[in-house]
């Protein structure tokens, strides 16, 4: 479920492109390029509040398989996370890492300003990075059909994501006028059974991810 809810423009391209890298190893500690901290806000309805998650992806510029955790701390308060499913993924030339479903203790936002991300190896040694994570917790009292005129204030791209029987995606991308509906969607991927619009911010740092859909054309 953590994987067909990946929340950035960023993160999301990484599922549409998901793949799991087979790298050979390297006595050299892994360098980190590119990271992103993001907020995921996922919905099961329009009438409800969404549910909160942190998100961590890092551009691995070497072998990212030999990472063997991730701990990720707010330097604002106490709160610790860390966690050992790693996610790997590809798109053209790039290979990613990371983790989507860091949640806080009932009724806590998670924590804007400054965090501390270290990726663990199996050998011991270890790479530290920090990152700045700022965005409105407003969200955290916005209901799902509330979402669109929300998201606009902050400049948000409407992306949708198509699923076929299997839950594979076959699309991901702009939710454009040929695809503002069902009927729409089915019209152009015959084999779509499910869809899921989402908004992201301009820098990434917010995902709505608005309830899962089925398509059926007839209604």
């Amino acid at each position: 479920m953590v994987r067909r809810f990946f929340q950035t423009q960023f993160i999301l391209f990484l599922v549409a492109a998901f793949a799991l890298i087979i790298c050979s190893c390297s006595n050299n500690v892994p360098e980190l390029g590119n990271s992103r901290l993001a907020v995921i806000f996922d919905y099961d309805s329009n009438e409800e509040l969404p549910k909160a998650r942190l998100s961590i992806f890092v551009e691995s510029v070497s072998n990212p398989r030999r990472f063997d955790t991730i701990t990720v701390s707010s330097n604002q308060n106490e709160y610790v996370w860390q966690a050992s499913d790693l996610i790997l993924a590809a798109d053209a030339d790039r290979t990613y890492c990371g983790v989507t479903n860091f949640v806080m203790p009932a009724n806590e936002k998670i924590p804007s300003g400054e965090y501390t991300v270290v990726f663990h190896q199996a050998d011991d040694e270890q790479t530290e990075i920090k990152r700045i994570l700022s965005y409105d917790k407003s969200l955290y009292e916005t209901k799902g059909a509330d979402v669109p005129q929300v998201m606009k204030k902050f400049y948000s791209s409407r992306m949708l994501t198509i699923y076929d029987a299997s839950k594979k995606i076959i699309y991901y991308g702009p939710r454009t006028a040929e695809l503002s509906d069902a009927r729409g969607i089915w019209n152009n991927y015959r084999d779509a059974s499910e869809f899921q619009e989402s908004w992201i911010n301009q820098s990434g740092t917010v995902i709505c991810n608005l309830p899962m859909e089925k398509v059926e054309p007839g209604k």
